[in-house]
Formats: structure tokens, C-alpha cells, sequence
């Protein structure tokens, strides 16, 4: 019997895992593709004008987690920022990514950097 249970414990790990690498991929997808056609639009429009970028995640209710992408600008002599939100469900965000961000916004930027394989 227990061997039994053992084997469906880990068949049952290994379809979550496929379910959250399924949808991260996703998610990935969407980052890579927006990053690409936001340093376009930086390269065209901020040319010579200081600024920066991040992303973060919270936890923003059971089950849901928002990532963020942050742009911070000067303009005119201020600082600007512009928020670029997803929400996901917790389970499509990779472990390691969902401990950082369980208890508050975390900085998530080298992570993602790491998963998208480009710089923020």
C-alpha cells in the first residue's frame, strides 16, 4: 500500500510541476515580449534622459499574485513612474519566486533577468 501511495504522491507532484512550468512559460512569454518593445520605445523616446526599471511581485490574495513592471523616467526635472500589472494565479509562479513574495512586494528583478534571459 504505501508503495502505492508514494507513487501517486509523486505522479501528483510531477503534474503540478508540469502545470506551473506550462503556465510560466506564459508568463515569461508576456514579460519577454512587453521588455522587448519597451527598450524600443526607451531606445526612441528617453534618449539621453536618466532612467530605470524593475519588477516586483506581491501576494495580493489567497491564491493570486500581481507582478509588476516598474519604469522610472525624469521628466521635465520630476521623477515619473509607470506600472505594468499582471495578475497570476500563485500556482503559475515558480517557488522560489513565490517565497520571496509571500509576505510583501518583493524586488524580483534578478530572478526574472535570470528566467527571461535579457536585462530590465
Amino acid at each position: 500500500m504505501v508503495p502505492v501511495l508514494v507513487a501517486a504522491a509523486v505522479a501528483a507532484a510531477g503534474g503540478a510541476a508540469y502545470y506551473v512550468y506550462k503556465h510560466w512559460d506564459e508568463v515569461k512569454a508576456f514579460f519577454s515580449n512587453f521588455l522587448s518593445k519597451l527598450k524600443v520605445s526607451i531606445a526612441e523616446k528617453m534618449r539621453g534622459i536618466a532612467n530605470a526599471a524593475v519588477i516586483v511581485g506581491e501576494k495580493i490574495r489567497d491564491g493570486i499574485a500581481q507582478l509588476k513592471h516598474k519604469l522610472f523616467y525624469k521628466e521635465e526635472g520630476k521623477w515619473m513612474e509607470e506600472t505594468t500589472k499582471r495578475e497570476v494565479t500563485e500556482d503559475e509562479v515558480p517557488p522560489y519566486i513565490r517565497a520571496k513574495i509571500a509576505r510583501q512586494e518583493a524586488d524580483i528583478t534578478q530572478e526574472m533577468e535570470m528566467e527571461l534571459g535579457m536585462s530590465v
